[in-house]
């Protein structure tokens, strides 16, 4: 990346095919600066340029297409392939607004352009953890869009936004995991697409699909059983494609992608990341060390380095705009354990459910009470956020809390997150990353997703792995995980000493 901000276009890169992993331009033409990459026409404008590690397969039907980026996951038919589920839906490619709700029940990590030969247009999984970015047709003349800004900036020789540069220089200092508002970038002639939003490739204009309907509320048994369902048939399809490495920690999330890999223990391993300044007795480590324990799991603790090498240091940094210098150990240490052999499976956008963000008073929802939550009243994010705000008129009975963590905390923040560390992984899955099953999730009481007891979590691992929930989930917030640690100890102890020492001692 050089002084602008702008990805440079080199072919040759001392850590190999591990630049721009995963990443794909989609433009006027295709992108001669990378010959090994696969090159896929949409129409005869359309040229889709793609890491040779990006999966893409196209189906065709009476000129009819639907193009697929990225993988596609069928819980409910978890033996289907990207082919089976996008031909699947090719009898829908006529009516869009049947195509989107088709599309509702798919996990994994996509894109989808369609094409009926009236309108082209473009959406992406759940959360939009494939992202897109594109340029904005009031600044530019030819619509491109790519997995990142720089990408795009490279192609068109663009400059940082000044107001873009001072927000997020400013905000780097007070938060090291930061993210861009809105549908806001480094540059002002290109846009995030948010999650719920589809784009016309035509016109260059962004659309919001979702919400479309009133959320339908739900009992706990009900959402619960649902839930079970979909995590399981997600995992095990997840299962049959890919070696899985799932994410432990002593958290609920993960705790619930435990429960739901029980069918599969066998077939997947686990893992947990030691990161930077984590002492040996976090409770990550320790729960994670007990689970597997337990219940005889294979569980790998992959540990960070104190900082990146130099040659890490320069993939990661040019591989995405802005890369965060914190994830950056994490991330190399994972590529030297993994190999990018394997799929990460993780548990974020669970928070969509858990009333993540609430504010301290029931006044009216601004510009201002939005950047507060995250960004403090920094201008740059406040005027981000007014822009979100004025495209949420119809949200039916939605919460718009839970939206704005859905579109711009998993939007923006998790969604770039996932594309610094392809880098290291052979591609990444969030089983929560399911809109049918985050709508099933929500349509239950606030009262059960809430802290401390999280009912509705407890009732899915109920109906899951039951046997999970015997570990304390996050010992740590509630006591010292000392006694914890001392009867875990006491219980292997007694495990593995002989019969003859218990009676003597007994």
């Amino acid at each position: 990346m050089n002084k602008s901000g702008r990805v440079e276009g080199e072919i040759l890169h001392p850590l190999g095919n591990a630049l721009y992993r995963n990443q794909f331009v989609l433009g006027p033409y295709f992108i001669d600066e990378f010959p090994y990459w696969g090159k896929t026409k949409i129409r005869n404008s359309m040229c889709l340029t793609t890491h040779p590690d990006l999966n893409v397969y196209q189906a065709t039907h009476e000129n009819r297409t639907i193009t697929l980026i990225g993988y596609i996951l069928d819980p409910d038919n978890p033996r289907a392939y990207d082919r089976d589920i996008v031909n699947g839906l090719m009898s829908e490619v006529s009516n869009f607004d049947r195509f989107l709700d088709r599309s509702d029940k798919f996990g994994g990590r996509w894109i989808l352009i369609v094409d009926d030969r009236t309108h082209i247009r473009l959406f992406h999984d759940a959360v939009g953890l494939r992202q897109v970015f594109y340029t904005d047709a009031d600044h530019a003349s030819d619509l491109w869009c790519a997995s990142q800004p720089g990408m795009i900036a490279e192609r068109l020789k663009l400059e940082m936004d000044p107001s873009a540069s001072n927000f997020i220089n400013s905000f780097k200092q007070r938060n090291r995991e930061y993210w861009w508002p809105g549908d806001s970038c480094p540059y002002k002639e290109i846009r995030h697409l948010p999650p719920n939003h589809y784009l016309n490739l035509e016109t260059g204009s962004s659309c919001r699909y979702w919400p479309n309907r009133p959320l339908e509320k739900l009992p706990l048994e009900e959402v619960a059983e649902k839930t079970a369902k979909t995590l399981r048939g997600l995992m095990e399809s997840a299962s049959t494609r890919y070696e899985l490495a799932v994410s432990l920690t002593a958290g609920w999330d993960t705790r619930m992608l435990l429960a739901a890999s029980k069918d599969i223990r066998d077939k997947v391993s686990y893992v947990t990341v030691r990161q930077v300044g984590m002492p040996g007795n976090h409770a990550d480590i320790i729960v994670s060390s007990i689970l597997v324990s337990k219940f005889g799991l294979r569980h790998d603790i992959v540990e960070a380095p104190a900082a990146m090498d130099a040659e890490f240091a320069q993939t990661f940094k040019k591989h995405a705009s802005f890369a965060h210098e914190k994830w950056g150990p994490d991330a190399q240490a994972i590529m030297k354990y993994n190999s990018q052999g394997r799929v990460a499976v993780g548990g974020s956008a669970s928070e969509v459910a858990r009333c993540f963000y609430r504010p301290i008073s029931d006044g009216q929802i601004t510009p201002q009470v939005l950047s507060s939550l995250v960004m403090g009243n920094d201008v740059f994010a406040v005027r981000s956020f007014e822009k979100w705000l004025n495209g949420t008129s119809d949200i039916f009975n939605y919460n718009m809390f839970d939206l704005f963590y859905w579109e711009q905390r998993c939007g923006n923040w998790l969604a770039m997150s996932q594309l610094e560390f392809d880098i290291a992984w052979k591609d990444i899955f969030t089983p929560f990353n399911c809109r049918e099953l985050l709508v099933n999730m929500l349509a239950t009481e606030e009262k059960y997703r809430k802290p401390p007891k999280y009912e509705l979590y407890r009732e899915v691992m109920a109906r899951l792995w039951p046997e999970v929930l015997s570990v304390p989930i996050n010992p740590h917030k509630r006591k010292s995980l000392g006694g914890l640690l001392k009867s875990f100890l006491k219980t292997q102890l007694r495990r593995y000493t002989p019969d003859f020492v218990k009676r003597a001692l007994s």
